[in-house]
């Protein structure tokens, strides 16, 4: 088993690298606006830090929409805190960029249009 101090060092170099990776993409986003539009789900795990837990609930949480944007706000909130309105919106894109969820996310993109 770790001791203490190990595990926390490895704990501050993931931070670095998590953090390297954001800072990476925001540069390469700038740098590459126009293609920045069309991001990736990759590239969105990257820059809202997800884990394989938030994305699986969104998933679900996608997968049984209802057409109530407040209460997919709020579940997806449950979810992780970094789900709100803009972002949901920005990884739902992302998601129909790569291919997933695209009939799904289309339709929600689209109630959220009609507000």
């Amino acid at each position: 088993m770790l001791e203490n101090n190990e595990y926390q060092n490895l704990i501050n170099e993931i931070e670095k690298v998590k953090f390297h990776n954001r800072s990476l993409l925001t540069l390469i986003g700038s740098l590459n606006d126009d293609k920045m539009q069309k991001t990736t789900i990759y590239e969105t795990t990257v820059m809202y830090d997800l884990s394989k837990k938030d994305l699986r609930d969104l998933r679900i949480l996608i997968q049984n929409y209802n057409g109530n944007n407040f209460a997919f706000e709020q579940n997806a909130m449950k979810i992780n805190p970094v789900f709100i309105r803009d972002n949901l919106i920005f990884i739902l894109r992302s998601f129909v960029n790569t291919g997933m969820f695209v009939e799904k996310g289309n339709e929600i993109l689209k109630n959220y249009e009609q507000e």
